[in-house]
């Protein structure tokens, strides 16, 4: 009989599982999000960095971030790499905090589809963020920067008046104009072009809903 993962061994498969969808979806895209609802800017661009996805994992390490992230997507990651310890908080709080995250892990990709809805000037406990995105499983908040990133993965909905997103473009990190409407259509585009004209592809209007 086999002795059970014990739960670094299984948080160290769930980072590599979770460094791929957070590849997936964030480092290999941006996003320019618009909502009419939206007061503090016209619309925001999702711009991630390898750097972000270890706060989002609630695990601590004496790794470069940018490093952690590496070894997670390279399958090289060792126990040695992280632990639940920091500085004037309780392991067992840590470790409570880690399964959460994981979870929402598990339906990130909802926040770029039109179950999601988004909220800004978001606040939580000590945590301020630009803006914060929900599918009602999980939230997630983003970097008052010029280009947002990911900041905070919560678990359920942490939001208290979100408002539906009227328009979610993406493109490649390696290309210069979004070019994919996830959430809206050409004659929604219509309505805010002579807002983001200068960034998006000129294919993008032209298309049939």
């Amino acid at each position: 009989m086999t002795n059970p993962k014990s739960f670094k061994e299984r948080v160290k498969e769930e980072l590599i599982i979770n460094a791929q969808i957070y590849q997936n979806i964030f480092l290999n895209y941006q996003y320019l999000v618009f909502s009419k609802h939206f007061t503090t800017r016209k619309y925001y661009i999702i711009s991630a960095e390898k750097d972000n996805f270890l706060h989002l994992t609630g695990v601590n390490s004496k790794l470069k971030a940018s490093d952690f992230f590496d070894k997670c997507i390279n399958e090289t990651l060792n126990e040695t790499d992280f632990d639940f310890i920091k500085k004037g908080q309780n392991e067992k709080n840590i470790k409570g905090t880690v399964r959460r995250k994981i979870k929402a892990f598990s339906n990130i990709a909802n926040l770029i589809t039109n179950k999601a809805t988004v909220e800004e000037n978001f606040t939580k406990n000590n945590i301020s963020c630009s803006l914060a995105t929900t599918d009602n499983s999980c939230t997630l908040g983003f970097t008052n920067t010029k280009s947002i990133r990911p900041k905070s993965l919560m678990n359920g909905n942490q939001t208290t008046n979100p408002y539906p997103i009227d328009i979610l473009l993406r493109k490649p990190k390696s290309e210069i104009l979004f070019n994919e409407i996830l959430i809206g259509n050409t004659k929604d585009l219509q309505t805010i072009i002579e807002l983001i004209n200068e960034l998006i592809d000129p294919n993008l209007t032209t298309i049939t809903p």
